[in-house]
């Protein structure tokens, strides 16, 4: 058994137990090739802080990120919810399924949820948000709406 089998397999038992460590994670976030695939189930746990490093791995180190969608969209704490949007948002896959989060009460799930689709390149779909009530909210999109008609332009060129 390589170092990546044992590295998931540590931070596995360490899920299931309730005992998961940034070293667990750390471990995980090292190996180059490695199918994280296996923490998927852990996005339901009880324990929050088991379902935000699922989370975190599973964006980081590639696989299916539907399952990392679907739990953001049952998600109830604030935390766990802040690090799915983060992986989410790094992939760029799917966001279109956590655009009713760019309306969410909370402004810490709101401003990670616009990060997300600007991280993404998806910054279209931020469109809506140049009628919010916040001037500055409205200025940010605007701004970031017309750096990713930049950086298209600047593809479409080379």
């Amino acid at each position: 058994m390589g170092f990546a089998e044992r590295a998931l397999d540590a931070c596995m038992r360490a899920m299931e137990n309730g005992t998961i460590s940034e070293r667990h994670v750390g471990d995980v976030l090292k190996c180059k090739n490695i199918n994280v695939q296996p923490l998927a189930p852990q996005l339901k746990s009880e324990h929050s802080i088991v379902r935000r490093m699922a989370a975190r791995i599973i964006g980081a180190k590639g696989g299916d990120i539907t399952c990392v969608l679907d739990a953001a969209i049952k998600e109830e704490e604030k935390d766990v919810l802040v690090e799915m949007l983060s992986a989410v948002g790094k992939r760029g896959e799917g966001l279109d399924a956590l655009e009713r989060l760019l309306n969410h009460d909370d402004c810490l799930i709101r401003e990670e949820a616009i990060s997300m689709f600007r991280r993404a390149g998806q910054a279209e779909l931020l469109f809506p948000l140049l009628f919010d009530e916040d001037d500055l909210v409205v200025k940010r999109i605007k701004r970031y709406i017309n750096e990713q008609e930049g950086q298209n332009r600047e593809k479409t060129r080379t």
